[in-house]
């Protein structure tokens, strides 16, 4: 079951050396598997600032009423022709109940808005920060703390985040820590395969399962089932 908020750093097992069971390239021919003695491929990767790109994502937070309003609303603005269509993507979790609710059987599950409403909006920083002035005033962009403005993440990051969302909710966490906070003895790795290929965070042990805590949009969020992939170390 997808959990918002997470207060996981002592549950970290942690050591200032590579993770055990992950398939790091390069380190299998390496006697000694801690920091220092680990190769890192160097790549030359210009700084970008995903603020000015429209295919870009920010994010607003809402109540959990006020994101179901907000949905319609969204719904019924993209279905005029005369507007512009503004993409949007609302976080939900993943909750169980009965079927028959009075016999308690069977289970089903069913989607709904997260109780923390996340809402996801498409477009570069300034061009949303005018939509929500001109539709929804009294909704600001939510700042990425570790930057102090507005938080935006890059498409090809939201992708992959969106479709696990759709699929399988239940493998994605959203935590209370800073990301910064899990860099700690922590090794930063790449992930070179997958869905969630280029995708940078830490391998943390977490409720007894490796998880992979990335940061995303100024938030730690952490996802589960990636640690079968392959990976590089991040040269910093």
């Amino acid at each position: 079951m997808t959990q918002d908020c997470l207060n996981s750093p002592s549950t970290a097992d942690v050591s200032k050396r590579l993770p055990k069971g992950i398939h790091v390239i390069g380190a299998e021919r390496l006697s000694d598997p801690s920091v220092e003695g680990i190769s890192r491929r160097k790549r030359i990767r210009k700084k970008e600032d995903p603020s000015t790109n429209p295919t870009s994502w920010s994010y607003i937070f809402i109540l959990h009423m006020a994101a179901k309003g907000m949905e319609k609303w969204l719904e019924k603005f993209n279905a005029d022709e005369k507007n512009t269509k503004q993409p949007y993507f609302i976080h939900k979790t993943l909750r169980y109940s009965y079927k028959d609710e009075e016999k308690q059987q069977g289970v089903k599950k069913t989607l709904e808005q997260s109780v923390s409403g996340f809402v996801f909006l498409q477009g570069t920083v300034n061009d949303l920060q005018e939509f929500l002035a001109d539709y929804f005033p009294q909704f600001h962009l939510v700042k990425d703390r570790s930057l102090g403005r507005p938080a935006s993440i890059k498409d090809s990051i939201m992708q992959p985040f969106m479709n696990v969302m759709k699929t399988h909710p239940e493998q994605v966490t959203f935590l209370r820590d800073d990301f910064e906070k899990f860099a700690k003895d922590h090794v930063k790795l790449r992930v070179l395969s997958g869905p969630f290929k280029d995708y940078e965070g830490y391998i943390v042990r977490i409720d007894r399962d490796r998880q992979l805590v990335f940061d995303f949009g100024g938030r730690a969020v952490a996802i589960r089932g990636v640690h079968k992939e392959d990976f590089e170390v991040v040269e910093e």
